[in-house]
């Protein structure tokens, strides 16, 4: 009798069927994680799993299809045999790709981050430090490589994901920040709130090998070796199993179906056990639960640690009166809990050691339907003229390299007529007809079907730009807008398109700066050494929590304590319009040529703010220290503000010292000339009254004058007479 092997059966899922007295036996005799309280939580952590299974098993499949046609795998199997039965080649034109790409690039080219700002006037130092941690610890978990990764999941499949959390080994940086990929998570169907604050739990799926799996669960040896399976099995149950198996050993057509198994080689073995894998199942939940929250001061509801000493402080000081800034409140929460299982039972059960009580998954959204709130990408929009236009040039191709041959009895050869086709396929092919012959064949190119075909791919290539909002003028490419504002127009158009995409991108990089900064404040404690690198100078370094002995009170104080108190996390505004924004700098830099020397001079700082280059912000604080402009963005308490109005006022004070010593020069030679022209008409006064004293002394010798001059004058008066 043949049996069957490598057979299983699995019942079909039944969520009322869960019968928690029936469980898998404990692994430890009075394990905690086998108490009837911990088995009736794994059979509702297990339903959640199985409802989010339900839930997005059909769009999972199209987001599968969405990075196939992205991946350039855009025919199924089915139409690849329809092809190859008619000898045609299934083509691939992927314009997707090319406009995935450039969305992608935008965002690669145009990465964003956050600064931290103070909640107090006294933090602003720490802050700053803060700042410069946060940038640390970015360049060591590779931040901007992992928020691409994911911004490049939510384009195309419509989610991407990032993990903030912390490691566990003390010779690494204790912040982690990392991509997930976009397969191993899972939500609640029900949540609508792109923060997840609505979200009742999240779930991530990972196979780990068995060794590992025993490693990280010693207690639990016997339960995760039950758990285990053989990871390239082609019968191991649902297609949503295989999301972790490599592609290499299993194969899907577009349409998400399996096809077949596929080997490395020849002598390998799928159905051999060679390597056991199992897979874990982390599932983060709320609970509602009552506690104690703490108000007042540096405190916004905190919940209530008795063991934390700053907690004892201030309730200590609310006991005694000596503050009345602190009080405690009895509250309802949610509170967040991590639990590790297998479909066997519990793994790990623990309450969520963050302070921020946020899940540790950040999602990054593309779009979302509004029907179910189900997410999906820009790729799907477009599928369907993608997939067109693959097969009109396909269509296209074959009709133009096929011809149509029409002819009456008689006027070829019954048993020439398949040479009489290779001839016409040829473009030197040579025919011998009967004679009368050429008058009773036809031959049709089908050009008029190319023509109509052609046509329609444009339409297809169109819709796929206009789809995904990126169009030609975003591409560079050639386009019908002759002006430049009709190109600034359609590039607006596309920017506009893409907007949605970018602002979600924005939102998922604030949510995760927020965890960050948490983490960072809660976990880094220790005095530690980091580096901080300018982007003009070499390498400067910051000390924190450094513990030292205040002489002058003896007391131990810290230094830049990063616990102390909590800051804000706030994402830079950063337009991702690069095009845009250099057209409206280059518009700025005419009008500015246009306007007086004097006028373009105060507004070049503004010019020089508008575009993107190395060493920005230094040839802008270059310009503006020129022209004594100042920056509106500066805080006015900073030791540069500050250094900077008092060198202005210096300044105001030596220009008003030269303006007032250039008036009194101008009085004192007004007042020397004054004085001149006084002295002169004194002067001439004076001579006018010697001249009329002169002719008063002269003018009684004005007759006897009178008298000689006419004596002299008389023996001449004859002779004149006489001439």
């Amino acid at each position: 009798m043949q049996t069957i092997e490598n057979l299983r059966s699995e019942p079909a899922y039944d969520p009322g069927a869960v019968d928690v007295a029936t469980a898998a036996p404990p692994d430890v005799e009075g394990h905690p994680l086998d108490s009837l309280e911990n088995r009736r939580l794994h059979a509702k952590v297990l339903d959640y799993w199985y409802t989010a299974l339900d839930a997005f098993y059909d769009n999972r499949i199209e987001q599968m299809l969405d990075y196939d046609f992205y991946d350039h795998i855009q025919w199924s199997e089915e139409d690849r045999a329809v092809l190859a039965a008619r000898h045609q080649a299934p083509l691939t034109y992927n314009k997707i790709k090319m406009a995935i790409d450039w969305v992608i690039g935008t965002e690669r080219r145009t990465r964003i981050d956050g600064v931290v700002h103070p909640r107090a006037e006294d933090d602003v130092d720490i802050a700053a430090v803060k700042s410069e941690l946060m940038k640390y610890l970015s360049d060591t978990n590779r931040v901007p490589w992992a928020r691409s990764q994911a911004f490049k999941d939510a384009a195309i499949a419509g989610c991407g994901w990032t993990e903030e959390s912390i490691r566990t080994d003390r010779a690494e940086e204790p912040v982690m920040i990392g991509h997930i990929p976009w397969r191993q998570m899972r939500r609640d169907p029900v949540s609508r709130a792109l923060d997840l604050s609505d979200c009742r739990f999240l779930l991530r799926e990972k196979f780990a090998d068995l060794d590992y799996a025993e490693a990280m669960f010693p207690d639990r040896v016997e339960l995760v070796n039950r758990a285990a399976q053989d990871h390239y099995d082609g019968d191991n149950g649902a297609f949503d199993e295989e999301l972790d198996l490599p592609q290499v050993f299993r194969r899907y057509d577009s349409r998400g179906h399996t096809v077949t198994g596929r080997r490395i080689s020849g002598r390998a073995s799928l159905d051999s056990r060679c390597r056991l894998r199992v897979r874990l199942i982390e599932c983060w939940f709320k609970r509602p639960v009552a506690h104690r929250r703490l108000w007042g001061g540096e405190y916004r509801g905190d919940r209530f640690d008795p063991s934390n000493v700053q907690h004892q402080q201030a309730l200590a000081a609310m006991k005694s009166q000596a503050s009345p800034v602190y009080s405690l409140s009895d509250a309802v929460v949610e509170e967040m809990w991590c639990a590790i299982f297998t479909e066997g039972g519990l793994l790990q059960l623990k309450r969520s050691p963050f302070r921020h009580g946020r899940f540790p998954y950040t999602p990054y959204w593309c779009y979302r339907r509004n029907r179910d709130g189900m997410e999906y990408g820009l790729v799907r929009g477009v599928r369907d003229s993608q997939e067109d236009l693959n097969k009109r040039m396909s269509k296209l191709l074959w009709a133009l390299s096929t011809n149509q041959l029409f002819y009456e009895d008689g006027a070829i050869d019954e048993d020439r007529i398949e040479e009489v086709k290779r001839e016409i396929a040829k473009p030197n092919g040579v025919i011998a007809l009967s004679t009368g012959g050429l008058n009773k064949i036809k031959v049709e190119r089908n050009l008029d079907v190319a023509e109509a075909q052609i046509k329609l791919l444009e339409l297809d290539a169109a819709h796929i730009h206009d789809g995904t909002g990126v169009n030609r003028e975003l591409l560079g490419r050639e386009t019908n807008a002759a002006s430049g504002r009709a190109i600034l127009a359609k590039q607006q158009e596309g920017a506009v398109s893409t907007a949605e995409l970018f602002d979600n991108y924005r939102l998922g990089i604030q949510l995760s700066g927020e965890k960050q900064l948490s983490l960072t404040e809660q976990f880094m404690t220790e005095e530690r050494q980091f580096r901080i690198v300018g982007e003009r100078k070499g390498l400067d370094w910051r000390v924190i929590n450094q513990l030292r002995l205040d002489t002058l009170n003896n007391v131990w104080v810290v230094d830049n304590d990063i616990s102390r108190n909590q800051a804000d996390f706030i994402v830079d505004q950063q337009d991702f319009r690069e095009s845009m924004r250099q057209a409206f700098a280059e518009q700025f830099f005419d009008m500015l040529g246009k306007l007086p020397p004097d006028m373009s001079v105060q507004l070049l700082d503004l010019a020089f703010d508008m575009i993107d280059m190395p060493g920005k912000d230094e040839v802008v604080q270059r310009i503006r220290k020129i022209t004594g402009q100042s920056d509106n963005d500066q805080d006015v308490d900073s030791p540069e503000a500050q250094a900077r109005q008092q060198q202005e006022a210096q300044e105001r004070d030596v220009a008003l010292r030269e303006r007032m010593a250039k008036v009194g020069l101008d009085e004192a030679k007004r007042e020397e000339v004054m004085a001149k022209a006084k002295a002169l008409q004194i002067k001439t006064k004076g001579d006018a009254l010697n001249v009329a004293e002169l002719i008063e002394i002269l003018l009684p010798l004005a007759p006897a004058a009178d008298r000689l001059l006419s004596t002299q004058q008389t023996p001449e008066e004859p002779a004149h007479a006489a001439a």
